[in-house]
């Protein structure tokens, strides 16, 4: 009876283990050592006394029996160290039900994690943690505090921080990228020769007489 319980339990956990998928961005794999243990056999040699021995000094030794050497197999146990590989989820992830989803280290409150430490917010809350309902151009502990954000950017509803579109310079939103910078913050340079770009995208607006990408062709 116990034989078959066992039997049970190890198909109940067979069963229950999900094996993870390879081809998941989400999977990482490395490789474990472990060890294995197996006999292997070798020939020994014995030496087999004859029933008479040359114990007798004045008899010829060459009229003596001699001994006989035989050879057995005999076994030994070899401890070996191999590796194999295994999957796991990848930093950021944890498994659950045999998928790598997102970790968040704090509670998405109102919203769900979508990628390790960024929340989805449901409609009507904001905030790193989705535990903010203040309206659009509020901030605050009790969202009374009004956003100064130029060109309708939103804040952060626990800061006030601003959120500047591409192509608008922090803090507040309120001029576009100086000359020679574009994008999100203003952080990248313009690739034009001799000329302006867009502060959004970085496209170059090429003066009379230019034209390509960079503006260094001529028509």
């Amino acid at each position: 009876m116990l034989p078959l319980l066992r039997l049970l339990l190890l198909a109940l956990g067979l069963h229950l283990t999900r094996t993870l998928n390879s081809n998941d961005p989400n999977v990482c794999t490395f490789w474990e050592s472990f060890t294995t243990t197996t006999k292997e056999s070798h020939l020994r040699p014995f030496s087999l006394l004859p029933a008479e021995s040359c114990d007798r000094p004045w008899e010829d030794p060459h009229t003596c029996s001699q001994p006989t050497v035989v050879y057995r197999t005999v076994y030994r146990q070899v401890v070996k160290v191999d590796s194999r590989p295994r999957l796991q989820c990848c930093g950021g992830y944890y498994e659950s039900g045999g998928a790598c989803v997102p970790l968040c280290a704090q509670e998405c409150v109102h919203g769900r994690c979508v990628a390790p430490n960024q929340c989805q917010c449901a409609p009507g809350w904001r905030g790193d943690d989705c535990s903010s309902e203040c309206a659009p151009g509020m901030w605050g502990p009790r969202c009374d505090k009004l956003c100064h954000c130029g060109n309708s950017s939103s804040c952060d509803p626990k800061s006030g921080a601003c959120f500047c579109p591409s192509g608008l310079e922090p803090p507040n939103c309120l001029q576009p990228c100086p000359p020679g910078h574009y994008g999100p913050a203003c952080q990248f340079g313009c690739h034009c020769h001799g000329a302006s770009c867009d502060p959004k995208n970085g496209a170059c607006f090429c003066p009379p007489g230019r034209t390509g990408p960079r503006c260094v062709m001529r028509p």
